[in-house]
Order: C-alpha cells, then sequence, then structure tokens
C-alpha cells in the first residue's frame, strides 16, 4: 500500500494554543498523514522544520506570523539539498504582521490553501542568504532591513504582549519617530558604491513589512534579484507623511527614495546606530551582506 503524503502543521504555540480544529483537518484525512507540532520556544519551528524534511514530509505549513515563518524556513534550509527539494513551504497566517502572506497571496484559511495544494500551485521561491557581522548565516525569505524599521521592530519586542498588535506598532512608531535620526551608512550594491545618510535601507524579496507598509511595490519572490529600496535622509516628519503613501504599495515619486535591483549588497555603518531586522525579528547590526540566492525553495503561491 502506498503511503499517504505528509503534511507537518508548524503551529505557534502562543497565537494557536489549541492547534488546528479537527473540523478543518477531518476532511484532509483520508488523503494525507497528518501531523500538528506546537512550538514552544523560539527555536522549535526551527526544529521541527528541520526534522520535518530529515523524516520525508512533502509539505511543511508554518501557522503563525513572519517570525514563525522566517524560523520555518530556517529549518528547511539546513536540511540537505538533496531532501529540502522535496519539501514544499505552505504558510497559513494567523500571526500580528503576515506580510509574507500577502505577498505570496495564499490566503488565510486552511481550505484555500488546501485548493492550492491540490491545484499544484508550486512555485520555486527565492530567498536571501544574509551574513552577519559575526560570519554566521541566516536565510530571509522577506525584507531585511536597517533603520528606523528596526528601531521600530526593538520598540514592538520591548512591549507587552497582551497589547493588540495595531497598538503596539503604531505606538513604537511614533516613539522611534520622534528619537530616529538618519545614519550614515555605506552600501555597495553589484560593485557600485552609494554612501549617504538612511532612515531606511531595505533588502527585498517580498513586497510588504510593517503590519502592510508596501516598501518594496515591485518586488517579486521568483525573480531572482534583491529589490532594494533606499529612503534617504528623511526626517520624522517626512516619514511620518511617506507612512500612508507605503500602504499603497505603490512606487513613491519622492527624490529621498531610491529604488534599485541587484544581486548583492553589502551595508556598513556604525552597529550601535544601524540595527538589522529579518523578517520582523532583530538580528545585531551592520555589517551585513545580502545575497539572492534564486529558486532556493519550493513553495506554494497563488500567483
Amino acid at each position: 500500500m502506498t503511503p499517504l503524503p505528509r503534511i507537518v502543521f508548524i503551529v505557534h504555540g502562543r497565537h494557536n494554543p489549541q492547534g488546528l480544529a479537527e473540523t478543518q483537518l477531518a476532511p484532509l484525512r483520508a488523503s494525507f498523514d497528518i501531523d500538528i507540532l506546537l512550538t514552544s520556544s523560539a527555536d522549535s519551528a526551527t526544529r521541527f522544520a528541520r526534522e520535518a524534511a530529515l523524516s520525508g514530509a512533502r509539505w511543511v505549513i508554518a501557522v503563525g506570523g513572519d517570525g514563525t515563518v522566517h524560523e520555518v524556513v530556517n529549518g528547511l534550509m539546513s536540511a540537505p539539498p538533496a531532501l529540502r527539494r522535496n519539501v514544499v513551504l505552505g504558510v497559513l497566517p494567523t500571526g500580528t504582521g503576515n506580510d509574507f502572506a500577502r505577498s505570496l497571496a495564499t490566503g488565510d484559511s486552511l481550505p484555500h490553501l488546501v485548493a492550492l495544494i491540490a491545484t499544484g500551485r508550486i512555485r520555486a521561491l527565492d530567498l536571501i542568504r544574509v551574513t552577519l557581522a559575526d560570519g554566521s548565516v541566516r536565510w530571509c525569505n522577506n525584507i531585511g532591513s536597517i533603520g528606523i524599521s528596526s528601531d521600530i521592530v526593538r520598540r514592538v519586542k520591548r512591549m507587552s504582549p497582551r497589547l493588540p498588535a495595531s497598538v503596539a506598532f503604531y505606538s513604537a512608531v511614533s516613539r522611534a519617530l520622534l528619537a530616529w535620526q538618519p545614519q550614515p551608512m555605506q552600501l555597495t550594491l553589484d560593485g557600485e558604491q552609494i554612501d549617504g545618510e538612511f532612515t531606511c535601507v531595505s533588502a527585498a524579496n517580498g513586497r510588504y513589512f510593517g503590519s502592510g507598509l508596501g516598501i518594496a511595490p515591485e518586488a517579486r519572490c521568483d525573480d531572482g534579484l534583491l529589490d532594494v529600496v533606499l529612503i534617504a535622509n528623511a526626517g520624522s516628519l517626512d516619514f511620518l507623511r511617506l507612512l500612508p503613501q507605503l500602504r499603497r504599495a505603490r512606487r513613491l515619486v519622492d527624490a529621498r527614495i531610491r529604488y534599485l535591483r541587484g544581486k548583492q549588497l553589502t551595508v556598513n555603518g556604525d552597529a550601535a546606530h544601524c540595527p538589522l531586522e529579518l523578517d520582523g525579528e532583530l538580528y545585531g547590526a551592520t555589517p551585513v551582506r545580502f545575497d539572492i540566492e534564486p529558486a532556493a525553495l519550493n513553495c506554494l503561491a497563488g500567483w
């Protein structure tokens, strides 16, 4: 008897303490071997994803927010290439930001995700290989950024988890705007040097960060390129004016904003004032290097 294809759901334990409802899963059990794993710590999702790939799972579904997806991606990428080529990543967004799910256009329901599986909507997803200041490597599936965006993430992380996500985010934005100053940074994009004072530098694979801000409106997760967005020397009030426009996910016409593309970006700056965030998680500071890795991981997508 041929074994059923295996689906491993890796569920953020705090956001979804009861896991997934059996009423949702019952229709799947005739066609799939299903495992549901609840995370209990920051590295649980990474470990579960690696073990799923090593044990031959066909589908690994990250159930949570952008942080959960980031951890699952890093777990899958730690498996041998021959094994991870047989795995397909899926995202069921139940977190606070869910920015990567917006770029994938996979919807926010399990039936929608299952329909994508049934119709074979699988894409070869690019990833960003991020080399940190200590030489270690992380994989970034959505966006890595340096500047005020990282400061906002830092402030959100310090707030009570009981606060509604929107309250925490806009409170952090307000405080960051009062304190943040553009920082001198030295960038190299595919060999071209770009120096200046920047409010934010973003290396994007997906389009959105910060709970729906379309910072890289033309980014695609399968084009083999980094979309690099530079916001130069914009003060607090300037950045505040840009926020509503960023929500429209359209290219902005502003002399302080540059949209570039390339395959490798390095960023240097004063580490004390140039924090780094990857997919909404903090990872130290500059110097940092971003390299695009084309078609690194199979993924369910709605486009």
